[in-house]
Parts: C-alpha cells; structure tokens; sequence
C-alpha cells in the first residue's frame, strides 16, 4: 500500500514538473523592429512572424514615407526556436521601456510578443537588449538579415 501511494505520489509530482508556465503554449505573433529617428533613407526596420508567415518592412522618415515590404515562409522548427528562447514570467516582468531609446540618435529596437491571451511589448537601446531576451533577437536579427535584399 505504502509502495502504491508512493508511486502514485511520484507520478503526479512528475505530471506537474512538465507543466512551465514560463514556456509559451499559443503564439499569436511576434515582432521585432529597430529605428533611428536622426536618420537618412530606410531608419526604420520591422519584422513581424504570424502563421509560419515572415513579413519584412522597412520605412523612410519624414513626410513623403516610402515603405518596401517583402514576405518568407519560416519553419515551424524556426519559431519553436524563438518560442523556446523566451521565458513569458521574465518578460512580464520586464518595464516596456529599458533605457532611453534613440536618445541623441543611438537608435531603438522592440520586440513585442502576443501569447496566451497577453500581450508584451518591450522598447530599448539599440543593440542593449536585455538578458532575458538577447537569445531570442540574436535569431529574429538573423531573421531580419535575411531580407537585406528587399527592394
């Protein structure tokens, strides 16, 4: 008897050490951009993953905006990767702005992450991401270098 209760114990101890509620169970969408406001030509970068869809924009400043838009599929293994390099209760508890983005024109990344029913949009210096999430933009930026040929 004592054998049984132990094993059932066990098992259930086990069943709840698989469920993370830090890990992402639904992505709706994820997002990552750069931008410099003090900036000639295309200052403005933007790349947005929904439904093993990669869509790619980049803009001009100023009044008469010009935007090029190009679009890839990505694997499922691919946003697994991305999905897996981010932790939902170290980005809740991030503030949305880190920093002080493109202040005397050093420029502004984001990330912005729509999972289970939330979503997070986290603003900082260029090329100072957080710790929590330097894993996950090192691959959107190769995401992002990827489309270098947009025109």
């Amino acid at each position: 008897m004592k054998r049984t209760l132990l094993l059932i114990t066990f098992s259930a101890i086990l069943s709840f050490a698989g469920c993370k509620k830090d890990r992402i169970n639904n992505l709706n969408s994820i997002s990552y951009g750069t931008s410099f406001g003090m900036c000639v030509g295309y200052c403005s970068n933007n790349l947005f993953i929904s439904d093993l869809k990669l869509t790619f924009s980049k803009s001009k400043n100023g009044q008469a905006t010009d935007t090029k838009t190009c679009s890839k599929t990505i694997s499922e293994a691919d946003v697994n990767a991305i999905k897996n390099e981010l932790n939902m209760e170290k980005i809740a508890a991030l503030p949305e702005t880190i920093g002080c983005p493109d202040c005397a024109d050093g420029g502004a990344e984001w990330i912005a992450i729509n999972a289970d029913g939330k979503q997070y949009k986290i603003t900082y210096e260029y090329g100072k991401a957080p710790k929590e999430l330097e894993a996950a933009v090192a691959r959107l930026k190769l995401l992002k270098d990827g489309f270098k040929d947009c025109n």
